[in-house]
């Protein structure tokens, strides 16, 4: 089935499924007042026919959450290949889960290199990004540090590093916040605080991200296919 013969949800719905009222052809919202269909277990044959037999009406439903995964992209600075893996969930990008990946932190400034004493006080950050308590590393997963848009995005093991400036202004601040975001449809962000002035150097971090409701899948309102048109003759 290609994407202009599929049904989509173009705009997911951020409401809880666990939290809705079973129904007996899926869960009933009581925000919006809708029966919200359980399509995750219909073939795709099945769920264009119920949607073909319901033609002009509304259907909000949860649907097996199709992903496209973003191709590898090279951080600035001394980084290897990582991968930004952040998948896309729906057959259209989704604002919420679409951001942009870290970019390297700031480096040292080229006058503190010529004062050996202040090259070694870089602060080095590792770690490994989990899925789960005993899940595999998670790819692709963005490590944003502080509010700010620098950063690193975990390998194919879920794993790692920064190294920070000590004249950086958050590291002079003595106490950092990674806010820590995998797929945002399959696990919830999560921010660690790391206090850069007690802790013993390297800085080595275990990040156990939590799963999301209902996940690998997307509920919200369903677009009907686009039927194919007639080709052009003569």
């Amino acid at each position: 089935m290609t994407s202009s013969q599929a049904p989509r949800i173009p705009q997911p719905c951020p409401e809880s499924w666990a939290a809705m009222t079973p129904t007996a052809q899926g869960r009933h919202c009581a925000v919006c007042a809708t029966e919200v269909v359980d399509f995750t277990r219909m073939s795709e044959a099945e769920v264009l026919a119920f949607l073909a037999a319901r033609s002009g009406q509304r259907v909000c439903g949860l649907m097996a959450a199709p992903l496209t995964p973003r191709p590898a992209a090279r951080l600035q600075g001394p980084r290897r290949w990582l991968w930004a893996a952040l998948a896309l969930l729906g057959w259209h990008p989704v604002a919420s889960c679409a951001s942009k990946p870290p970019q390297a932190p700031p480096p040292t400034p080229t006058a503190a290199v010529a004062d050996p004493a202040a090259s070694q006080k870089s602060i080095v950050i590792r770690g490994q990004v989990l899925d789960g308590e005993k899940g595999p590393g998670v790819a692709g997963a963005f490590v944003f540090i502080n509010k700010t848009e620098y950063g690193a995005t975990t390998d194919e093991n879920g794993r790692f590093e920064l190294v920070l400036a000590s004249s950086w202004a958050p590291v002079k601040a003595g106490a950092l916040t990674l806010h820590v975001q995998g797929n945002p449809f399959e696990l919830k962000p999560q921010d660690v605080p790391v206090n850069v002035r007690t802790a013993v150097q390297p800085i080595e971090l275990k990040i156990k991200l939590q799963s999301t409701e209902g996940r690998g899948h997307i509920m919200g309102r369903m677009v009907p296919p686009v039927p194919p048109m007639t080709p052009p003759r003569g």
